[in-house]
């Protein structure tokens, strides 16, 4: 019995080891303070223009549709819809009826007019006809002549040609076809310049003038060089917007009107730095900014301002010299978190 008691006593010492640790024990585990790893990158800074884009198109500088100046069948036509012509080019002939026969008589009447004139003017000298009868005599021939200049004018207008350098956009008239005076008869696109238009907001129109170069990028993927040539006085009164435009030259007809179009107009010197859109992040209060470390590798937020953007990253504005932007982890560190800052590879950005 004496030895099942010491047994008993010593499983209950034994045990009363394992369930009451040993105060003089180390601890088992320790709290994890290792810093988060971040890779940082010190961005160069450059001078570069501030923009104001605009949303616009291409108009031609001039558009007309020609029309007939007198009546008559069409008995000719010159070109073809979609032809170059230059100023003076014949596009379109009218037959001239009986033009020719009303030629002939003003200009008899004409003849005759100045042989009245002629007669009346020497009767006057030698007394026998009265200054009233030499007026009357003159007016006539006078009225001759206006008349014979009519007719010239209108067998003139029989053949309409073109006023101005351009592109046959359209031409709405057939061979046999009769024309009345007013009837449109070709519409011309003068295309060796365009203007883009576009209209900008109130806030804008301060920084906008005549003669400020701008660049525009097309839709077709062209850009093009160019100068504001007119900036409105008046607002839309639905928009309360202003037009502007821009004056383009088209080199080689290689745009075409109506193309959308964006108009770039640099407004001032900025400082900026280029960033990848993989370094950007939002600030507490939901601005847009990137996250950099202090010398102290603490974790600080610098907001940002747009300058320009493209499909591989944005320039900005905000960032100081010599800033170790963090490239990689900046999703997972908070500010003023204390971090292990690497340089990171050039290819991040």
């Amino acid at each position: 019995m004496a030895a099942a008691a010491v047994v008993i006593v010593l499983c209950l010492w034994m045990l009363s080891g394992l369930l009451k640790p040993d105060a003089n024990s180390e601890p088992t585990s320790e709290p994890d303070t290792t810093a988060m790893v971040v890779e940082v990158q010190v961005l160069d800074i450059e001078p570069m223009d501030r923009e104001i884009s605009l949303q616009g198109h291409l108009e031609p500088v001039r558009h007309l549709f020609l029309r007939a100046e007198t009546s008559g069948t069409v008995e000719k036509l010159h070109i073809s819809k979609g032809a170059t012509v230059r100023s003076g080019d014949a596009l379109v002939t009218l037959d001239l009826g009986g033009r020719n026969n009303t030629r002939a008589e003003a200009q008899a009447r004409v003849k005759t007019a100045r042989s009245e004139q002629a007669a009346a003017q020497s009767l006057r000298q030698r007394g026998l006809q009265s200054q009233l009868q030499l007026e009357q005599a003159d007016a006539s021939l006078e009225a001759a002549l206006a008349q014979l200049a009519a007719i010239e004018l209108d067998i003139s207008n029989t053949t309409i040609s073109a006023p101005f350098d351009a592109i046959v956009n359209d031409l709405p008239v057939d061979i046999g076809e009769l024309v009345e005076r007013g009837d449109r008869v070709a519409e011309l696109v003068d295309d060796s310049h365009f203007n883009v238009s576009a209209q900008a907001s109130q806030q804008l129109l301060s920084s906008l003038e005549p003669g400020q170069s701008v660049t525009v990028d097309l839709r077709t993927g062209q850009q093009l060089p160019g100068r504001i040539t007119f900036v409105s006085s008046i607002a839309d009164p639905q928009t309360r917007s202003f037009t502007v435009e821009a004056r383009v030259d088209n080199t080689n007809n290689a745009i075409a009107a109506g193309v959308s179009a964006s108009l770039h107009i640099p407004v001032e010197k900025v400082e900026a730095t280029f960033i990848s859109p993989s370094a950007l992040s939002l600030g507490d209060s939901g601005e847009l900014g990137v996250k950099a470390v202090d010398t102290d590798d603490r974790v600080i937020f610098l907001p940002i301002e747009m300058v320009s953007t493209s499909l591989d990253g944005a320039w900005v504005t905000g960032i100081p010299a010599g800033t170790r932007v963090i490239t990689l982890g900046q999703g997972f560190v908070n500010t003023g978190e204390r971090v292990e800052a690497r340089p990171a590879d050039a290819s991040v950005l």
